[in-house]
């Protein structure tokens, strides 16, 4: 049976969120062959491992020795809490910042049978072999550098997260202005075909009048035409103006947002997502050539 502290407890999560951090980090950086800070904080810290680790640990408790309950028990429990902490972002950002679709197994994009199994195990590798060791060294520190400590660390992650959510919230209006101003860019494209179009039909139609009807129909519609397209072209001109001012929005939070979360998806804004996606690893590979 666990006995610890309110800032021992505090200690636990800061020292997973730090392993998560390695794990993901590591893996996706080996995935993609160049390094990726992953996660949502720019410090090197997964809150979700380690809320998932300090929920192993709580609800283990009654299993201790039994290997087979602690998997399961673990792999239930971790896969709610990455189910739902995987909603409440998606429902507040307007983005997934991870994404199982691509996945045999999966639900809703949000989980996966192999990170569920995943999940199974590090349960069993954290309460089995992890956390012992880790729990007879904070039990050696003393008292007050724990609890200055958890303090310190605290603080640090509540202002990371407040600069990491206001540009995660800042990023999910660029993307609706991009999306918006997409829209709007393809309407105008269509109308511009549709001209085009029309005034074909009206030539074919001017083919069948008079010659003297031909000229003064044919300057007449040649001009409409040529007002509409100016007018058309004047909106491309400003909605393209548009769409580069919202890329510009992407300062160095956005790209950190982005660039850590390689198979990060949006069911409202995924194309403009894509698009900016492209553009971060183009100035990206840009700073490493440059």
């Amino acid at each position: 049976m666990y006995h610890y502290t309110l800032f021992q407890w505090m200690f636990f999560f800061f020292i997973y969120c730090f392993f998560g951090w390695c794990i993901e980090s590591t893996i996706v950086s080996i995935n993609k062959r160049h390094f990726v800070n992953r996660g949502f904080l720019r410090l090197p810290m997964l809150p979700l491992y380690g809320s998932g680790a300090v929920l192993i640990l709580w609800i283990t408790l009654p299993f201790q020795k039994n290997i087979i309950m602690i998997y399961l028990v673990g792999l239930v429990g971790a896969t709610i809490l990455e189910y739902f902490t995987g909603w409440a972002m998606e429902s507040l950002f307007k983005i997934k910042y991870w994404d199982y679709s691509s996945q045999k197994f999966q639900f809703k994009g949000r989980i996966c049978l192999s990170s569920s199994l995943f999940w199974g195990v590090l349960s069993v590798v954290l309460t089995e072999l992890i956390h012992p060791p880790i729990e007879k060294w904070i039990f050696q520190l003393n008292s007050s550098i724990i609890m200055i400590s958890s303090v310190l660390i605290a603080f640090l992650m509540l202002i990371d997260t407040i600069i990491s959510a206001k540009a995660a919230l800042d990023l999910a209006k660029v993307l609706e202005q991009l999306s918006v101003a997409k829209e709007d860019v393809e309407h105008v494209v269509e109308q511009l075909e549709e001209l085009k179009n029309s005034a074909q039909l009206q030539i074919e139609e001017l083919k069948e009048n008079t010659q003297l009807q031909i000229s003064a129909l044919k300057e007449n519609a040649f001009k409409q035409t040529q007002d509409r397209i100016e007018v058309l072209k004047n909106r491309l001109s400003e909605l393209t103006e548009k769409r580069e001012i919202e890329f510009k929005k992407i300062d160095f939070f956005k790209s950190q947002l982005i660039k850590g979360h390689p198979t990060s998806y949006s069911a409202k804004f995924n194309a403009s997502l894509k698009e900016l996606k492209e553009r971060v690893n183009q100035k990206f590979q840009q700073k490493g050539e440059d």
